[in-house]
């Protein structure tokens, strides 16, 4: 073949306008990286961010209980079966990991009665967990998993004392069980809708909390409630509802509460109320008028111990207080949920109302409620620390004495371990005494309890409110 020659015009001019061609394919190319690029900064935005950061922390918490069921009226009729049988129940909730260790937070109703809790990561490792501690009144538990000494991811702590209305919130969690076999979160994103919530659930009273319209929903319960930088604020807990799902009213226990019920629960297995020697009733409808104020406002001081720590602050019987730490009282359940974790060694600001006139003064706390003498048993109580209540299966609270002329003298001792009264359980000092308001109306009760790892049981007379006897 032989060779062909081009002008060498043609040449130059070929070469200059393929030279100029990759210059050009090279900027159109740059071009559509760049947009992609910028198209994919303007997905990543801040709450997807948030929940990269917050997510891995958050578990899914599988409780499995133990509950008899009764024989059917048609199986009892044609004689098929005539004794109770058992069957698991299996409750999903949600947890957040709150320590690189294995502990982890979630609402006590979520593992209630549980006889096995597994937890589930994100990753997709599984663990079975323990209960360190709880608190009815929060409704939050501390559970515990092992670890095998692998570093767990752990949620980054925000402060819900600032909170904004109408800040970004991101609630994640596992809604009806869904993370159920790929062990991912769901999440949905609101705003703060209000704060400082009150609200009453199954008899426990909850105060200040969270309100969202973020979808909560059930199995959220004990999931994370995050805001914009990924810290979180809230534990969910709570939704109001006419149809049993999400209705954009949605509650979460603020996280300062939160981490006080946490430092408690670790340091002593339960939340210890600070020592009042206080007792406090209703504000009726005469003294409010009265004074000149509203009828749910503030509490009723009755009775107050000589060793007191309002004492020393100049609060005497017959003052309203109507304020604590800047917070409004409305109510006896208000006072008590307010005051049960104020910190100790701390001045606490106070407002009372005496003869009419408002006043101003300021308590310090001293130390916690370890024992409580109630009324009318001859008996005094303390609650067992965190050493003290491994020695036994349940939680109780301690008799350390009983008096000669007790009615009960014959049948407690020092040592004995109460655990249940009726049909109630008795975890704490707290629970006894709300059982022991309730009791004193009844004629008879039964006292549950243990001595050397025997159970024993007792019955109680009442002959008035307070005189009884075995």
């Amino acid at each position: 073949m032989g060779i062909t020659h081009y002008p060498i015009k043609l040449l130059i001019f070929i070469s200059i306008f393929v030279g100029g061609l990759c210059p050009l394919a090279y900027s159109v190319g740059s071009s559509r990286e760049t947009a992609q690029n910028t198209v994919t900064a303007s997905r990543r935005t801040a709450i997807v961010t948030a929940v990269a950061k917050a997510s891995p922390a958050v578990v899914n918490i599988s409780a499995v209980r133990s509950v008899e069921t009764q024989t059917s009226f048609d199986e009892w009729f044609w004689g098929e079966i005539t004794y109770p049988r058992r069957r698991a129940l299996r409750e999903v909730g949600s947890g957040v990991i709150v320590d690189k260790n294995g502990h982890i937070l979630t609402n006590h109703h979520v593992i209630r009665d549980a006889d096995k809790i597994t937890v589930t990561i994100p990753d997709g490792r599984e663990f079975e967990a323990q209960i360190v501690g709880y608190d009815l009144f929060s409704d939050l538990v501390l559970l515990e998993v092992d670890t095998d000494g692998l570093s767990l991811p752990e949620i980054k702590w925000g402060d819900s004392d600032s909170l904004l209305i109408g800040e970004w919130v991101v609630a994640i969690g596992n809604p009806f069980g869904l993370s159920l076999g790929d062990a991912q979160p769901t999440v949905t994103v609101g705003i703060v809708s209000a704060t400082r919530r009150m609200l009453t659930v199954e008899d426990l009273y909850h105060e200040d909390l969270i309100q969202t319209d973020a979808s909560i929903n059930p199995g959220n319960s004990g999931g994370a409630l995050v805001n914009i930088h990924g810290e979180l604020i809230g534990i969910n807990t709570v939704i109001r509802s006419t149809s049993g799902g999400s209705q954009g009213v949605g509650f979460a226990i603020p996280v300062n509460k939160a981490r006080r019920v946490l430092k408690q629960i670790t340091e002593y297995g339960s939340v210890i109320p600070p020592y009042f020697a206080l007792e406090v009733q209703p504000v009726t409808e005469e003294l409010a008028e009265k004074l000149s104020m509203s009828r749910n406002t503030g509490v009723l001081v009755s009775e107050v111990g000589k060793r007191s720590p309002l004492v020393d602050a100049g609060i005497k019987r017959g003052d309203v207080i109507v304020t604590i730490s800047g917070q409004r009282i409305k109510d006896e359940q208000d006072f008590n949920a307010r005051t049960r974790l104020l910190p100790l060694n701390q001045p606490v600001q106070c407002e009372f109302i005496r003869r009419g006139k408002r006043r101003q003064t300021e308590f310090t706390l001293k130390t916690l409620q370890w024992n409580y003498a109630p009324s009318g048993w001859g008996i005094t109580l303390a609650q067992p620390d965190k050493a003290m209540a491994r020695k036994y299966k349940q939680r109780g609270v301690i008799v350390t004495h009983v008096e000669k002329d007790s009615g009960l003298a014959s049948a407690l001792e020092r040592g004995d371990f109460i655990y249940q009264i009726d049909d109630t359980l008795i975890p704490s000092l707290e629970i006894f005494k709300i059982v022991d308001d309730r009791i004193r109306t009844q004629n008879r009760a039964q006292v549950y309890f243990e001595r050397d790892g025997v159970y024993q049981v007792i019955p109680v007379s009442f002959f008035n409110r307070n005189n009884r006897r075995r």
